[in-house]
């Protein structure tokens, strides 16, 4: 469906443009005081989920990147517990650490408690 011209009734572009100092001639767009050159979105009308164009598989949703987040977080907890008592003879886990994560002191009686306790709850419930 074609854009209606400013000419045949639709809203003008209320922004004035950098350069001349004038209104912009394109038509808003509906809903809106600006053109699609300004900015003009609505995001109540931004599909989500299933409906979205980018929705891939449905492999990696909000909930399902949340979920891996907690619990690599917890691996990775618990890889560090591992390295403090020496139960692992390689390398370290490479790659970015996830969103959360807090990289506790071992030596401390206090944070090793914490990163005990951060280990025993459960992704789905932090």
């Amino acid at each position: 469906m074609p854009l209606q011209s400013v000419l045949n009734g639709a809203k003008q572009c209320q922004v004035l443009t950098k350069r001349t100092r004038q209104h912009c001639k394109n038509p808003a767009a509906y809903g809106c005081v600006s053109c699609r050159m300004h900015g003009a979105h609505k995001s109540r009308n931004v599909l989500r989920g299933v409906n979205h164009p980018q929705y891939r598989n449905g492999e990696r949703t909000r909930e399902s990147d949340e979920e891996h987040r907690k619990s690599s977080t917890i691996l990775l907890t618990l890889r560090d517990i591992g390295d403090h008592i020496k139960l692992f003879n390689g390398d370290y886990t490479r790659g970015r650490k996830p969103k959360g994560y807090v990289k506790y002191d071992m030596n401390d009686p206090e944070q090793l408690a914490l990163a005990i306790l951060a280990t025993l709850r459960e992704p789905g419930n932090t």
